[in-house]
């Protein structure tokens, strides 16, 4: 089967450069203010004599410094030189995302729905990269950027966003205390408050455009409790085992808002070995069950033309996580296709 790709323009390639460039560094910046400067500094009163403490400013928890001297004053004046000067570099890389967003959208290369962009412009922001993967179909945008073509529209075509909570990997203790109400599922909510929770299954929220995110945190045999970022229960899918444990890429996506975000998505030849095992095994639905097949060709094919840095028959043999007969099949019945 033979897909049609276009190539980025070098106008279009130039563009998604730089703005890379300009989201890194702001993200450098964002989450660096918010290790060291979501906090405050101020003097108290006791027993007539003042103390040095700081406060965070999302859980109000204050730790003392010591009493006023000059080391404690020398230490509350640097910070808040620091602080202040970081602001302002912050401030300018917000202006420059808000130039490059324009000229994203006037070169046509923002086109992946808002809502996932938005999301993970978050999870970025927080340093949740390794714990928060997207998988299904919009995995297909991520490839597509990576290899510097746009896929055909009806191979995108998508109404829902599935988000693979890793069980594997923990949250920092540092973020634990930075938001400690914060979920997915309120994430979510605060990009787009029209997300409504789903009466069919907890896991699913929808919202007034009719956009459906599932948050999938898979069930541990060892942990059955909900972990408590998902913020919602916990679900068994097909291939958990293989997800939990997959080869993971990263990629800068745009969205047609202009904004740009980093995701996490299964490395593109472990999507199209699983893609086909799950087509072949355990779609119950027909249209599915066609669907995942053909994106196992797909993306197949975008990495045979376009992506000579996998090795297909080389990188098959390193793959660990998956079993050796989906492998198999893989290789007898896309490959050979």
């Amino acid at each position: 089967m033979d897909f049609y790709f276009v190539d980025y323009s070098d106008d279009q390639r130039k563009t998604y450069i730089n703005s890379e460039m300009q989201y890194k560094s702001y993200l450098e910046k964002q989450i660096r203010y918010n290790k060291s400067f979501r906090f405050r500094m101020g003097w108290n009163k006791s027993q007539g004599k003042e103390y040095l403490f700081k406060e965070c400013l999302d859980t109000k928890k204050r730790v003392s410094l010591g009493r006023k001297n000059d080391k404690t004053v020398a230490i509350y004046e640097a910070f808040n030189k620091q602080k202040k000067e970081l602001k302002a570099s912050l401030k300018q890389s917000k202006e420059l995302l808000l130039k490059n967003e324009k000229i994203n959208k006037f070169t046509k290369i923002a086109r992946v729905p808002n809502v996932l962009v938005n999301l993970f412009r978050r999870i970025n922001e927080l340093g949740l990269d390794e714990k928060v993967i997207i998988i299904g179909t919009n995995s297909l945008y991520a490839y597509e950027a990576y290899a510097g073509v746009f896929i055909e529209e009806q191979h995108l075509a998508t109404f829902d966003i599935d988000v693979f909570n890793k069980r594997n990997k923990k949250i920092a203790f540092a973020l634990k205390e930075k938001l400690p109400q914060k979920t997915l599922k309120s994430l979510l909510i605060d990009v787009d408050k029209s997300f409504k929770k789903s009466k069919e299954a907890p896991y699913r929220f929808v919202n007034n455009d009719d956009i459906v995110v599932e948050i999938i945190t898979p069930i541990s045999k060892k942990e059955q409790k909900t972990d408590v970022f998902s913020g919602v229960l916990n679900l068994e899918i097909a291939g958990t085992k293989w997800l939990e444990n997959s080869k993971l890429h990263k990629q800068m996506l745009i969205a047609q808002n202009g904004k740009c975000a980093f995701v996490n998505v299964i490395h593109p030849l472990e999507y199209a070995v699983y893609k086909n095992w799950l087509g072949k095994h355990e779609r119950k639905d027909l249209m599915k069950r066609q669907r995942d097949i053909k994106q196992s060709l797909l993306v197949t094919e975008l990495i045979q033309r376009y992506i000579p840095v996998i090795d297909i028959e080389q990188d098959l043999q390193k793959i660990q996580n998956m079993s050796k007969s989906a492998i198999k099949e893989y290789k007898n019945e896309i490959l050979k296709s």
